[in-house]
C-alpha cells in the first residue's frame, strides 16, 4: 500500500493505477481488468504499536489491478488469493517533505464466507528509504458484496469500520547498508532497534543486544534497543467498489518541463521553503536540511522505473505520478546531493520505462 503526496503537513496512502500490462502477474491480460478501490482516512487513534510514519488519522486513497482471468495461487473453502499483484504509487508522510515511490507486488485475497461481512485484503512489502516496511489492509464489506472469489466488479458500498484495520511494521535488518540517525528495524527476536550513531551495517547480523536502551555494534552503525515491538495498527474509514480498467490506448511522451520549476529546502526540524527555480541557483550545501527540485513532467505516471540523472549522477527519486493540483500534468521530486554542490551548469535528464526526456538547465551554486 502507497501514500499519496498530500500538503507537506498531511499523510496518506495511495496506490496509483498504471497500465494494466504492468500490473498483472504475467504481464499480460488476455481478458477485462478489475480496478479494487478504497478511499477515506484512517482513524485518528492508533489501535497498537507505535505511529512511525504518523499516518493516523489522515486520508488513503487505494486502487489494485487484477485481470478478470487470473488464476488463483490459493483457495479455500470461502477464499481466493492472486499473488503477485504488482502495485505503483508514492508515500508521504509528516516526516518528510516529499513522497516516496513505490514499486512492489501484493497479495489480493477475496474472502466470502457462506454468513457475515465479506472481506477484502491485502498483503505486501513496500520499501522507504532503502528499508522493507511490511503492510497489511483489511477491509471489511457488507455481506452480499462479493458475488464470489473470483475477479469481478462490485459496486460501492461503505466500508466496515469495527471489522476494517490497517497494519504496518519496521522492516528486517539489512546487511551492508547505509543507516542514518533514526532509522529503526525489528531483529529477530522482535525487539525495535533504533540507529544513534550513522554508518553501514556488517556483512552479517550482529550478536543484538536485547536489554531496553542496550547497544549494538554492526559495522560502523550504532544501534540502540527500544524493547519490544508491536506493529502499527490503524482503523479504516471509509468506501470501497471494483470496476472495468480501462488503460489509455496511448502513452503520453516523456517530458519534463522547464517552466515552474520549484527549489524545495527541507530542514531537520520538518520545516520546508519553497521557490522558483528562476528566483536563484540551487545550493545544495545552503542547510542542514534537503534541497530537492521539483519539476512537472508528461509520461510518468504509469511508468514502472523512473530514474534522473544530474551532471550524469543518478539522484534520489522522492515522487514520480500525477500532480495533484494540476489534472493532466505529471510531476517528479528528485533530491540534489550535497557532493554536486559548486558544478555549475549541469543538465538534468530524466528517464522513464527507459525512454528518455530531452534535458533540463540549471545552475548548481
Amino acid at each position: 500500500m502507497v501514500v499519496k503526496m498530500w500538503p507537506a503537513a498531511i499523510a496518506a496512502v495511495v496506490i496509483s493505477g498504471f497500465a494494466a500490462a504492468q500490473n498483472l502477474a504475467a504481464g499480460t491480460c488476455s481478458g477485462t481488468v478489475i480496478e479494487y478501490q478504497a478511499v477515506g482516512q484512517f482513524g485518528a487513534n492508533v489501535i497498537a504499536g507505535n505511529d512511525l510514519y504518523h499516518l493516523a488519522g489522515e486520508p488513503y486513497s487505494i486502487a489494485l489491478y487484477a485481470c478478470e482471468t487470473l488464476t488463483p495461487t490459493k483457495t479455500g473453502s470461502d477464499y481466493a488469493v492472486y499473488y503477485p499483484i504488482k502495485m505503483t504509487g508514492s508515500v508521504s508522510t509528516t516526516l518528510f517533505p516529499t513522497p516516496f515511490p513505490i514499486k512492489a507486488g501484493a497479495a489480493l485475497i477475496l474472502i466470502q464466507p457462506v454468513s457475515g461481512l465479506n472481506s477484502i485484503e491485502i498483503e505486501g512489502t513496500v520499501t522507504i528509504e532503502g528499508t522493507e516496511i511490511p503492510i497489511r489492509g483489511d477491509i471489511a464489506l457488507p455481506a452480499g458484496t462479493l458475488t464470489s472469489t473470483n475477479i469481478s466488479p462490485f459496486s460501492k458500498v461503505m466500508i466496515g469500520t469495527a471489522k476494517s484495520a490497517f497494519t504496518y511494521s519496521a522492516g528486517p535488518w539489512q546487511a551492508s547498508r547505509a543507516y542514518a540517525v533514526g532509522q529503526k528495524i525489528v531483529d529477530p527476536s522482535g525487539n525495535l532497534q533504533e540507529v544513534t550513531d550513522a554508518g553501514t551495517s556488517g556483512a552479517t547480523a550482529p550478536a543484538w543486544n536485547e536489554t531496553l536502551n542496550g547497544a549494538t555494534t554492526d559495522g560502523t552503525v550504532l544501534w540502540t534497543c527500544q524493547g519490544p515491538y508491536t506493529s502499527t495498527e490503524l482503523s479504516v474509514f471509509g468506501s470501497a467498489d471494483a470496476v472495468v480498467y480501462t488503460a489509455d490506448d496511448v502513452k503520453a511522451s516523456v517530458l519534463l518541463y522547464t517552466n515552474a520549476v520549484q527549489v524545495i529546502t527541507a530542514q531537520t526540524d520538518g520545516t520546508r521553503s519553497m521557490r522558483p527555480l528562476t528566483a536563484g541557483p540551487v545550493d545544495p550545501g545552503a542547510s542542514s536540511g534537503k534541497t530537492m527540485l521539483q519539476f512537472y513532467a508528461s509520461g510518468v505516471r504509469d511508468a514502472s522505473e523512473v530514474h534522473v540523472q544530474i551532471a550524469g549522477q543518478d539522484v534520489p527519486v522522492r515522487y514520480s505520478g500525477a500532480a495533484g493540483h494540476f489534472p493532466g500534468l505529471d510531476e517528479v521530486t528528485v533530491e540534489v546531493p550535497r557532493s554536486l554542490a559548486g558544478m555549475g551548469d549541469v543538465d538534468v535528464v530524466m528517464t522513464a520505462d527507459g525512454q528518455a526526456a530531452g534535458p533540463v538547465r540549471i545552475h548548481i551554486q
